[in-house]
């Protein structure tokens, strides 16, 4: 059976990580998917890594990777990628804005043999709960810009979503600010793809990372994307 490698980014996930953790381990083990969980931490400072720390010493497939420098969840990820032991990969957040069951839907989907499988909100089935307006502005302006470059995806900056690492040989990523689903579309080697509906909900614990840095670093990755895809096509 293919096993699979969860990357879960965190800063300062007190309040979530550890339940996270349980809840991915109960579910995992009742479908019988061989795992791994990678917590890659950027040096968060309350109480994350002593409660994933006290995880790990009764269960040896949860790591803990603290991340001393170059911070962001883009880079957290990706550097996940590059640790993990296995060739299927999925990327979610520690706070149950996605929801945990979905993992199975995904891993099932990669074992079918597609190259990335996207939590989506935006298809038929998925849906957003206990969002602001402002966040609902933001989030349909960056899904707006990135269907742009990838009009047959409804969701291209999903944050949960899983890959078979064989897509990313040879990608240079550029990892920055929170959409590093957008950067693999954009740069990696897939060819199919499926969309798995999903209702994201308002982090249940903790603050959102979201600011204005967030949103000048989306713009540059959207350039950065763009100009790469343009001279990709002209030199093949």
């Amino acid at each position: 059976m293919n096993s699979l490698s969860i990357i879960i980014p965190t800063y300062n996930e007190e309040e979530n990580i550890g339940k996270i953790i349980v809840t991915l381990q109960k579910i995992l083990e009742n479908n019988s998917i061989p795992y791994e969980i990678l917590v890659m931490d950027d040096k968060s400072t309350d109480k994350t890594q002593t409660i994933v720390q006290n995880i790990s010493k009764s269960s040896l497939n949860i790591h803990l990777i603290i991340r001393l420098r170059d911070h962001g969840l883009s880079q957290s990820v990706v550097d996940g990628f590059s640790r993990a032991q296995n060739n299927l990969l999925i990327v979610m957040d520690a706070d149950f804005s996605h929801p945990p069951s979905a993992v199975v839907e995904l891993y099932n989907a990669l074992t079918k043999g597609y190259d990335l499988a996207i939590g989506s909100r935006y298809i038929k089935g998925g849906a957003i709960e206990n969002w602001p307006v402002e966040r609902k502005i933001l989030s349909f302006g960056a899904t707006f810009l990135a269907r742009l470059l990838f009009p047959d995806i409804n969701d291209p900056v999903s944050g949960f979503f899983g890959l078979h690492r064989r897509i990313l040989e040879g990608a240079r990523l550029k990892p920055r600010g929170y959409k590093i689903l957008l950067e693999v579309l954009g740069k990696s080697n897939w060819n199919s793809i499926i969309e798995l509906p999903i209702t994201f909900v308002e982090r249940e614990g903790g603050s959102s990372k979201l600011n204005l840095k967030v949103i000048f670093q989306y713009i540059i990755q959207f350039t950065d994307i763009a100009t790469f895809r343009v001279c990709h096509r002209f030199h093949e």
